[in-house]
């Protein structure tokens, strides 16, 4: 039997990495990577679909996810593209004053346009499982407090957005 719960989450962090993908691109000027191209090649699992881990003597090993929820990649992603600019402004107004946007980490960056996005493509879907998520990927991306972060943004938000 299949896990669809691990369906899910590993659709959220492909979408991550197919957003991570199209900003590194378009830090890069590369225009030739669209968004549908980004997608449509995760989709077929030509480029994403691996994690990396710490293996033998410090080695990095990628460890291929298992399948993903293609609706709900499709539909993160969507969501991202759509709203990029509004999800940006969110990250930046909504920060701590002692943080500043543009010094995050694009990773972290990615993760919260995503976690953020989510609210808008699942809108039925309890807030609190869309921020422990988010707030879980982020523990394995970060040591640091940054889940602390994600989940206090997140958390704003949905309050903000569901009422």
């Amino acid at each position: 039997m299949e896990n669809t719960t691990q369906k899910y989450t590993n659709a959220r962090l492909l979408a991550v990495q197919a957003a991570y993908t199209h900003a590194l691109l378009t830090e890069c000027e590369t225009p030739a990577d669209s968004w549908e191209k980004i997608v449509s090649r995760f989709l077929m699992g030509e480029v994403g679909g691996e994690v990396i881990k710490d293996g033998i003597a410090g080695r990095e090993e990628y460890i291929p996810l298992e399948a993903a929820d293609a609706k709900l990649f499709t539909k993160l992603t969507q969501a991202v593209q759509e709203r990029e600019a509004d999800l940006d402004e969110i990250i930046r107004t909504n920060i701590s004053e002692k943080v500043d946007y543009e010094r995050l980490e694009l990773p972290l960056k990615c993760i919260l346009k995503v976690g953020l996005a989510e609210f808008y493509a699942n809108p039925n879907l309890d807030a609190p499982i869309i921020i422990n998520e988010y707030v879980d990927m982020t523990r394995s991306f970060f040591d640091g407090p940054e889940h602390k972060m994600v989940n206090a943004l997140l958390d704003k938000f949905a309050r903000v957005i569901r009422g």
